[in-house]
């Protein structure tokens, strides 16, 4: 009786300590659990929209990856009509050298208004004289008041086609903000790099974008007279 109780008394033990080896290894061991990983826009739902709160003038402030287009200025309006309730018109500039020569490009969308979109919002604009590739874009996250974030993609199984971007209320922000919101959005989403997002040209050179008129105008000057330079020499 003295063995077999010895012998239950060991195997108690035995068992008891693996118990707690595995206790402290799963302790020692960095869990993934819990933390969080950025999710690939494609897989990312459209949240919910207060359409009201949403509409108005948005500034895209960075992008990735490299875009072409500066000054960029998005002014979303809300009708109160159950079709085509939303438009978007897009001011941009393409040209380095005269970046306040703009551009718009209008586009026209249902939106249900608190409603996720988990496929986001798939539409064209029209960027005269044609319309440009339909496009996925899906609002990740968004205060209404200071930012938001945004990506899409042409294609969804191709990852090059994804783009992430950082919209904002206003037309330039601090380097302390700009950083937190990088760091924010690349922590959570894909299409997003914290500390590497290029910087869209948002500075008093665009007269679209809210440049001092008195700027544009003194260049729009030493170009006319550079002109009837050249034509009366």
């Amino acid at each position: 009786m003295q063995s077999i109780c010895t012998m239950a008394s060991r195997g108690f033990n035995w068992g008891l300590g693996l118990f707690f080896g595995l206790l402290l290894s799963l302790c020692s061991t960095p869990s993934t659990i819990g933390q969080n990983v950025p999710v690939p826009c494609d897989v990312s739902p459209s949240i919910a929209l207060d359409l009201n709160q949403f509409a108005g003038i948005w500034w895209e402030i960075v992008r990735q990856p490299v875009g072409t287009n500066f000054c960029t200025q998005i002014n979303v309006t809300v009708l109160n009509q159950a079709e085509n309730n939303v438009l978007i018109d897009t001011t941009y500039s393409n040209t380095v050298t005269y970046p306040w020569v703009n551009q718009t490009m209008n586009a026209t969308l249902t939106v249900l208004n608190d409603t996720e979109e988990a496929n986001g919002y798939n539409f064209t604009y029209w960027n005269a004289p044609n319309y440009t590739p339909y496009t996925v874009f899906k609002v990740l996250d968004t205060d209404y008041s200071n930012y938001a974030f945004i990506c899409g993609y042409t294609n969804a199984t191709d990852n090059s086609t994804a783009f992430g971007m950082v919209i904002a209320r206003n037309r330039t922000l601090s380097t302390v903000y700009l950083d937190s919101l990088e760091s924010e959005s690349s922590a959570k989403y894909d299409n997003f790099a914290n500390g590497s997002m290029t910087l869209i040209t948002q500075d008093d050179t665009c007269l679209g974008s809210g440049a001092d008129p008195s700027t544009a105008f003194t260049l729009f000057y030493a170009v006319f007279a550079f002109v009837i330079y050249q034509l009366t020499k």
